[in-house]
């Protein structure tokens, strides 16, 4: 006998939805209750493999609680980000000055170079502040992810009647594994920041989720571990066409 298969989840439904978020608490709970042991026995551990292993439980525990509240918006269908363009005509070259002096406070602490190149910067129309968080977010992932004294570099070049503006680091890199769950919201990577800088994973997914608002796309590329990155966000000239 085969087993019966699980209905689909119907968040109009008053017993599933109950049914739903008692599961979800009861999921939460033991994510939480696991990171408050791993934190109780960490303070009284000296350095060590006995210590790493329990900060990767805590880790683990955390991402994983993160992911259960993700998929519980997404069952219950909630919105989340914009939902409407501010659009004026942006100055491209000039927003991501601002934002490379924006996020100057994490570079210069690791005397890290930024270098734009932006020469052959079309005019486009976006909204300016979801733009300017956008690319705040790509600088502030390649300095978290990249060694002292290295360099970040952002391009612009014109693309199929848009622009595509590419932020590529000399940082830790990205495995094939990580790269397929890069834009996914707390996702667990392998990945880890070079100076302990805090790394929620949320971020990145709001980034590709500002892109794709404007008609445009953010994507990633990385050769590997120890090979650094490339975000690159294409951006049509006009996000109404």
């Amino acid at each position: 006998m085969q087993p019966e298969k699980a209905r689909p989840f119907d968040p109009l439904d008053p017993e599933a939805r109950n049914e739903r978020l008692h599961g979800f608490a009861h999921a939460v709970k033991n994510r939480i209750g696991a990171v408050w042991q791993a934190a109780n026995l960490l303070k009284d551990l000296p350095d060590g493999p006995e210590k790493a292993q329990l900060l990767a439980l805590a880790e683990k525990n955390y991402f994983a609680a993160a992911r259960e509240l993700e998929q519980l918006m997404d069952d219950f269908a909630v919105p989340r980000g914009i939902t409407r363009l501010q659009t004026a005509p942006v100055d491209l070259k000039a927003l991501l000055e601002r934002c490379i002096a924006n996020t100057a406070f994490r570079t210069t602490k690791k005397d890290q170079g930024v270098y734009l190149d932006a020469a052959a910067s079309p005019a486009i129309t976006g909204d300016p502040a979801v733009l300017e968080q956008l690319f705040d977010a790509l600088l502030s992932n390649a300095s978290k992810f990249s060694g002292p004294g290295s360099s970040i570099h952002i391009s612009v070049q014109p693309r199929d009647g848009g622009v595509a503006v590419a932020v590529t680091d000399q940082g830790v890199g990205l495995t094939a594994e990580d790269l397929r769950a890069i834009f996914t919201r707390y996702a667990l990577l392998s990945s880890r920041s070079t100076a302990g800088e805090s790394q929620a994973r949320g971020t990145l997914a709001r980034a590709k989720q500002w892109a794709l608002a404007h008609g445009g796309d953010l994507s990633a590329e990385s050769q590997g571990t120890g090979c650094g990155s490339t975000f690159t966000v294409i951006l049509p000239t006009d996000p109404g066409h």
